[in-house]
């Protein structure tokens, strides 16, 4: 697997979920250097997160759609019966409160996921590395930062020992 394939790999791994041990475990290099992969690159991973995200609501959509129409139907029923009652009875704060909570989970279903555009990761990335550009760092501060890694192994500098 070229390194390319090994990024990309470590990507999807991380949109699915998974944590830095098993994506360096799977693709066979450092946690360290998965790590800093992920930084450099995480606007895309987390687009990728969305991008996974959407292909699950699409294959579950039907048991997605069932479970709308469950809750719709079931908040009809509940708005029918709170129209009947008066609104003093203690059963009646019961369910108004079922009311609202139905509501609330009919609503979470409704959730769309945030992918980006190009541009937007664009955006998002160029004003991410603008705030770690050396020129904002306060002369002087001697900060431990560790560079990025090119042949697997990173090395600990300076801000001021360039």
């Amino acid at each position: 697997m070229n390194d390319i394939e090994t990024k990309l790999a470590c990507f999807k791994l991380r949109a699915q979920g998974k944590s830095l041990a098993t994506i360096a475990d799977t693709v066979g290099v450092r946690r360290q250097t998965v790590a800093n992969w992920l930084k450099q690159y995480q606007e895309e991973v987390e687009n990728l997160r969305q991008i996974e995200l959407d292909a699950l609501r699409e294959a579950c959509w039907m048991t997605t759609q069932a479970r709308i129409e469950r809750l719709s139907a079931r908040l009809e029923h509940i708005t029918a019966e709170l129209d009947k009652r008066d609104f003093s009875e203690v059963p009646t704060a019961k369910l108004a409160e079922l009311e609202l909570k139905t509501r609330a989970e009919l609503a979470r279903e409704f959730a769309e996921p945030r992918i980006r555009s190009e541009q937007e990761l664009r955006d998002a990335k160029e004003s991410r590395t603008s705030l770690d550009s050396p020129e904002l760092w306060p002369e002087g501060d001697t900060t431990l930062l560790l560079e990025p890694e090119e042949s697997g192994n990173g090395r600990k500098r300076s801000r001021g020992a360039e």
